[in-house]
């Protein structure tokens, strides 16, 4: 949504918007994407921390478990990273 709001004003000017109902339209968008951003902020902040007890531990093992994989990864295909480093950006390994 912000890179759509964005890209409205530039919009609004090629098409030859008026600028007052630029400014009507902006004004009630505005307040429209404010008043739900935060109002999810606020629902979502209440359901994380009701949901916080259950949910740590199933979600800190997951992270172990990312970390773990991952780096089993990086260990496994480290010589074949570097061939491809070096093929990409010729003398990077030597920089090591």
């Amino acid at each position: 949504m912000p890179v759509l709001r964005t890209l409205g004003g530039p919009f609004a000017g090629v098409n030859l918007m008026p600028w007052r109902k630029f400014m009507f339209a902006n004004a009630v968008s505005s307040a429209a994407w404010a008043a739900t951003y935060g109002y999810a902020a606020y629902w979502l902040g209440d359901e994380f921390e009701r949901l916080q007890g259950r949910t740590i531990i199933p979600l800190v093992f997951i992270a172990v478990i990312a970390l773990i994989v991952g780096g089993l990864f990086v260990r496994q295909r480290e010589a074949q990273l570097i061939v491809e480093a070096e093929r990409a950006i010729p003398g990077s390994s030597e920089r090591r």
